[in-house]
């Protein structure tokens, strides 16, 4: 899904980048146990210390500092030194480089202590090299709670089933929880109201009478002909106008589950309803006639100069930004030129047989968190490497020192329930030269829940939580799963469809040749990409 994975990484600051941590191939701690079995480690043996014997050495973990900061004295990593009693050390590095270096390091025997988020087909490489530690799921349960609970909230019960080989578990699964439901259709509440329109369309009928009346009903009041429908972009086939696939419950280039078969969207029979609706609409001017070229920017420009009523966009967008991540949202942005302005949000329009949907990000977008080899051998290690990760995005306390400091000194929740600075450390250089926000350590597990519980007004949380519940979970039940012939012919693929469908409604095909598509796209190597996926399935259904 590539428009969410760009607008995710934009978000989130290349958050999907490999992350290698530099460590020593031979080790260097004192646990000698096996992984997983029941003898006891220097971690739990009883102390044999005796009167004027020297310091027992701290382990030293060691993290990267991507973003040029020095200052190892922060709030933050004292706290974490502290709590577990170790030394961290971090190295610089570059954000473009890390994976280059990563398998340059690998190569020359020198395997690093961790590295983040490799694809699933690089995880097994990995796995073939030999250069990854088994990580012992009795481990993660007994260091890392907090993190478990909040994998079993999006995964289930065997949240690690995605990175599980062989009955053995080499990757502390990560995850993107909003991405299973961040999508929703918005409708520009205050244009409904000026149409004549009193409730947010709930079916594909209602949807359709809305956006005539935006497109020929005046909606913005300003006397001519120029607004449209709806926005939205070609820029992939999943998410270009996913709502109205699925009312007819076919979810383009996705692989889905339907009576035990595996199915895809693009050439099931939904899609040509689908198809039939859009290019309907296209010739009656309620699409954006530029979807074709739109860009994400091109979209948000459409949204925010008024030029469309409704569009498919992450639900925080449609909310103040107050009320779930912080910063200025679409909804701050039109609310500051027109007091009036409201959206209407739904996670989807039923069609004929009641179907309704839009396309969603599979939360596992990557395998996880990977240890080198050697920490199988240094158990006390690998054991703080799992406290430290589960404290620096889990435990409040740490949470807090890593991202505002000391409460009531550089920080303090104010009245509405929203972290605030105190002077000196409301101004951001002060707090990059202090430590404050810049060490995330792996960065990888963002329970969203949680972290909002900083950013998000008390009154306008439970706002959110009811527009979050609105979104659908359609997701590519296979993403997390290595498809070697699918990974073959998807671009060939996804770029035929793409350009047939954009043909189809824009009429520079008839839709009498969906038929030719369907087998054109079976022929291309289709067949073999839904004969590898029936397997994958089979040999993964739970």
């Amino acid at each position: 899904m590539k428009k969410k994975k760009t607008l995710w990484r934009t978000a989130m600051g290349s958050l999907t980048l490999i992350v290698f941590m530099a460590g020593c191939s031979s080790g260097g701690g004192n646990g000698t146990a096996e992984p997983g079995s029941s003898e006891s480690t220097d971690e739990d043996a009883p102390s044999t210390k005796q009167e004027g014997d020297a310091p027992a050495e701290k382990p030293v973990l060691t993290f990267w500092n991507l973003d040029g900061q020095t200052n190892m004295d922060s709030y933050g990593i004292r706290a974490i030194e502290e709590k577990f009693g170790i030394e961290t050390q971090f190295v610089a590095a570059a954000r473009d480089t890390f994976t280059e270096t990563l398998n340059l390091q690998i190569a020359s025997g020198e395997i690093p202590d961790w590295w983040k988020e490799p694809s699933f087909p690089d995880y097994d490489k990995f796995l073939q090299q030999g250069v990854a530690a088994e990580i012992p799921q009795e481990l993660i349960e007994e260091h890392m709670p907090r993190y478990v609970e909040w994998l079993k909230r999006f995964l289930g019960d065997d949240p690690y089933r995605y990175v599980r080989r062989d009955g053995k578990i080499y990757a502390l699964p990560v995850l993107w929880d909003i991405g299973i439901d961040g999508m929703q259709l918005g409708f520009r509440g205050d244009w409904l109201k000026n149409v004549g329109i009193d409730k947010a369309p709930e079916t594909l009928e209602e949807m359709e009478a809305a956006l005539t009346a935006f497109r020929n009903g005046d909606p913005d009041g300003n006397g001519q002909k120029d607004t449209y429908g709806i926005t939205g972009s070609a820029g992939n086939v999943e998410s270009m106008f996913s709502s109205v696939f699925g009312a007819f419950d076919a979810y383009p280039n996705i692989f889905r589950e339907k009576d035990g078969r595996v199915v895809r969207g693009e050439i099931e029979p939904g899609a040509k309803q689908a198809l039939e609706v859009l290019k309907r609409w296209h010739d009656n001017e309620l699409i954006d006639p530029e979807f074709v070229v739109n860009k994400g920017n091109n979209v948000e420009d459409k949204v925010l100069t008024g030029k469309a009523g409704a569009v498919e966009y992450y639900w925080w967008s449609f909310l103040p930004g107050s009320a779930f991540l912080g910063g200025e949202q679409w909804y701050d942005k039109l609310k500051a030129g027109n007091p009036d302005f409201t959206w209407e949000i739904v996670g989807g329009v039923k069609g004929p047989e009641g179907a309704y949907g839009i396309s969603q990000y599979h939360p596992s977008f990557a395998s996880g968190v990977m240890f080198g080899k050697q920490l199988e051998q240094d158990r006390a290690k690998l054991v703080a490497y799992l406290q430290v990760f589960e404290a620096s995005q889990f435990d409040p306390d740490i949470y807090e020192k890593l991202n505002f400091g000391e409460k009531d000194k550089t920080w303090k929740l104010n009245d509405k329930g929203i972290v605030e600075f105190i002077a000196p450390y409301d101004d951001e250089q002060v707090r990059k030269r202090e430590g404050i926000g810049v060490y995330s350590m792996t960065g990888s597990f963002n329970d969203y829940d949680f972290q909002t519980s900083y950013t998000s007004e008390a009154d306008l949380r439970e706002l959110a939580k009811g527009t979050r519940a609105k979104g659908t979970r359609v997701i590519d039940i296979l993403a997390p799963y290595n498809k070697p012939v699918y990974n073959e012919y998807q671009d060939k693929l996804e770029q035929f469809t793409l350009q047939t469908y954009i043909d189809f409604v824009t009429g520079r095909k008839s839709l009498d040749e969906f038929d030719r598509f369907v087998d054109e796209w079976k022929k291309m190597g289709g067949d073999l990409v839904m004969e590898e996926a029936q397997k994958v399935y089979d040999e993964n259904r739970s």
